[in-house]
């Protein structure tokens, strides 16, 4: 299987080394928009890797599956409107007119948030909703409109709303805006101990996103899994499909003791999880009622075989293999009739007027998180942050105040651009919804669906502090190159999140 990813944030490179760490079958296509290395590629052991536009149809050549983490974020008083356009729209677009298989797309919660009113544990809504109160209008119009693009495009699709990322390798977060400003010192204390922007070890996003993966490849009926895998890829890709679905009380042990062959088999009730993972394009399964006995369906599997069609008997259910060259036979009996009717349903439903319509596309959106504790920034990263040589500062700061000042400061910096023209040093400065949201707005959301769906099982906070925390208590100011709000692709810079 081979799955291609493209961006190179810190979403993207733990994903990257997730594949390569836990799932070694999976051929890995890496593309970036730019041509920085990253150590934490380096780990990886095999991977083709792509750089800049002109190299992304090649990227996404033979993919069975991909996953779109590249992003361009500017949360700046004066954003890079042509750069995320550019980003977050125009590649989006790029990539649905190159592919035809499933694709999973990176996108962000803040399209569903209000900077006036607290984001208190919401699920998956409409971003229309808020829409005159996005916190950074500019980045969240171009978010929106990639995921209207991917909804009303034909490809099976996830899109993955992902709070913002922390973890080791990061180089550019709140986190390290604040270890930057301590210079090496005493950490910057903003705000009144009150409110929290919700963020997610990178590691559990990693794992969330595979998860998606899975369970859409395990849905789409637009690739042929003969073709597509090999028995150890396939066997992989079910069993972590299979894991996935466990929370929903499926039980399902018994389809990684088979031997997966060169047909899968699809389940009688077609709107189960699992249904892609075991139904693909000629096979079909019919099942027998309690009336049906031993020499019935001996009887009737001999029916079908004079038919012309294959058949064989797993588990007291009968599975008719019908050959694609070859006309579909007359049915002889209901049993057959049901049969040739599921051969079908499995891509087509039948409209009111008796005709066969294209079963609907896969599409679905997923809010992740993890199990970051809900309190602010000092108090929840506190452990990250603060070293043997860098501690919280002794004065703490009136947030209220301070913001209202920077807030009359923006308006008259931005009332100045539209009549001198744009500043230069107004690209240098935080939107005030930035500071609004990580100290002092209240911003955290309902991953409900996820877990349930997808499987999700984070790692806990205590575990992820302890992978990350050696990275961040090394980190010094010489070591960051821009802030978190500043606009994270530009001509040799990294990007953020």
């Amino acid at each position: 299987m081979r799955v291609t990813v493209l961006g190179n944030n810190l979403t993207a490179r733990h994903f990257v080394n997730y594949l390569s760490e836990t799932h070694q079958s999976v051929q890995i296509s890496l593309w970036t928009f730019d041509v920085s290395d990253y150590p934490e590629f380096d780990n990886v052991s095999q991977y083709q890797r792509y750089y800049g536009s002109k190299n992304l149809p090649n990227a996404l050549l033979g993919s069975d599956v991909v996953v779109n983490l590249h992003e361009c974020t500017d949360f700046s008083l004066l954003p890079d409107i042509g750069e995320l356009q550019l980003h977050n729209v125009e590649i989006v677009r790029s990539i649905l007119f190159h592919i035809q298989c499933p694709l999973v797309h990176l996108s962000t919660p803040f399209i569903q948030c209000s900077n006036r009113w607290p984001n208190v544990y919401e699920p998956e809504r409409d971003p229309m909703v808020y829409s005159s109160q996005w916190p950074f209008k500019e980045y969240c119009a171009s978010k929106y409109e990639a995921e209207m693009l991917i909804r009303d495009s034909s490809n099976d699709s996830y899109i993955v709303r992902s709070v913002p990322t922390y973890g080791e390798g990061d180089n550019c977060s709140i986190l390290t805006d604040l270890i930057y400003l301590s210079n090496d010192k005493s950490v910057f204390s903003l705000g009144d101990d009150d409110g929290h922007m919700q963020m997610a070890y990178a590691g559990n996003v990693s794992m969330a996103l595979w998860n998606a993966t899975c369970k859409l490849l395990s849905q789409s009926t637009t690739l042929d899994l003969n073709e597509s895998y090999n028995d150890d890829e396939l066997s992989d890709l079910v069993e972590s499909a299979e894991n996935s679905m466990k929370m929903l009380g499926g039980g399902g042990g018994d389809l990684i003791e088979k031997k997966l062959g060169l047909t899968p088999i699809l389940e009688e009730d077609e709107d189960t999880d699992l249904e892609g993972c075991r139904a693909r394009h000629n096979t079909v399964r019919s099942s027998f009622t309690g009336e049906t006995e031993h020499e019935q369906k001996m009887e009737e599997n001999l029916k079908l075989e004079e038919s012309g069609v294959e058949c064989d008997v797993f588990d007291g259910e009968t599975t008719a293999t019908i050959m694609e060259n070859e006309p579909l036979p007359v049915a002889h009996s209901t049993m057959l009739e049901n049969a040739i009717y599921s051969s079908y349903s499995s891509n087509f439903e039948t409209g009111s007027s008796g005709a066969e319509v294209e079963k609907q596309r896969v599409f679905e959106i997923f809010l992740i998180n993890d199990e970051t504790p809900k309190k602010t920034v000092y108090n929840t990263y506190g452990q990250l942050l603060f070293n043997g040589k860098r501690g919280r500062s002794p004065i703490q700061y009136s947030f209220i105040p301070l913001y209202y000042i920077y807030v009359l400061f923006s308006f008259l910096v931005r009332f100045a651009i539209q009549i001198f023209g744009p500043f230069r040093f107004a690209k240098l400065l935080p939107d005030p919804s930035f500071l609004y949201f990580n100290f002092h707005h209240w911003t955290f959301f309902n991953s409900t669906k996820s877990v349930v769906l997808l499987g999700y099982k984070p790692q806990s906070f205590p575990e992820s502090v302890e992978k990350c925390a050696k990275h961040y208590r090394q980190l010094r100011k010489k070591d960051i190159q821009l802030f978190s709000w500043q606009k994270s692709i530009s001509s040799g810079r990294r990007n953020c999140y």
